[in-house]
């Protein structure tokens, strides 16, 4: 293999665990998952949301205690990614709709804007080292016309959510109902 061809392959791994970081980010914060949320960040990692700006664990209970816990459920939607790479610091946007839903069963909260991340490849491993939050648009609409949930697993937000199961397997009740 060509050095050309080893440099673009590398790029291309580095831009994978860059991106694969990010989403761990989305669902260690929708899956209230403290210990995924906190692998995403470098230990002196700095979190910037608005007024609020902290260290990487004042974030994770900050996040995963404080704010999301006020909420019935909430989800964090990854969508453009483009990352800029030079040697072991990377520069990345990431665009992110999210979506609280509050305990009262008839306010959502919907968002959009994007993550702005200085990620640092250290040890190997590349980790957020500085995040700032941009919002663009948000606004709050009636959340009530969902109704039930119609035979639906409902999320959970731990290691009890159905996406933790290994296998992932079906309740007999439901394998009986197939007919």
């Amino acid at each position: 293999m060509t050095d050309e061809l080893l440099a673009k392959l590398q790029h291309l791994i580095d831009r994978q665990e860059i991106l694969d970081c990010v989403h761990s980010y989305t669902r260690g914060l929708d899956r209230h998952d403290d210990e995924l949320l906190r692998s995403v960040f470098h230990p002196d990692a700095i979190d910037n949301h608005g007024r609020w700006v902290g260290g990487r664990e004042e974030f994770v209970e900050w996040a995963n205690h404080v704010c999301h816990n006020a909420l019935g459920g909430h989800m964090h939607h990854i969508t453009s990614h483009t990352c800029e790479i030079d040697g072991a610091v990377a520069q990345s946007e990431s665009y992110v709709i999210f979506v609280h839903r509050y305990r009262d069963g008839k306010t959502v909260h919907v968002a959009g804007g994007r993550y702005q991340d200085r990620l640092e490849k250290r040890d190997g491993e590349w980790r957020i080292a500085l995040r700032r939050l941009v919002v663009d648009y948000r606004y709050i609409t009636d959340g009530s016309v969902f109704g039930d949930w119609d035979g639906y697993p409902k999320g959970t937000q731990d290691r009890t959510d159905i996406s933790y199961e290994r296998p992932l397997t079906l309740p007999d009740e439901l394998l009986a109902a197939r007919g």
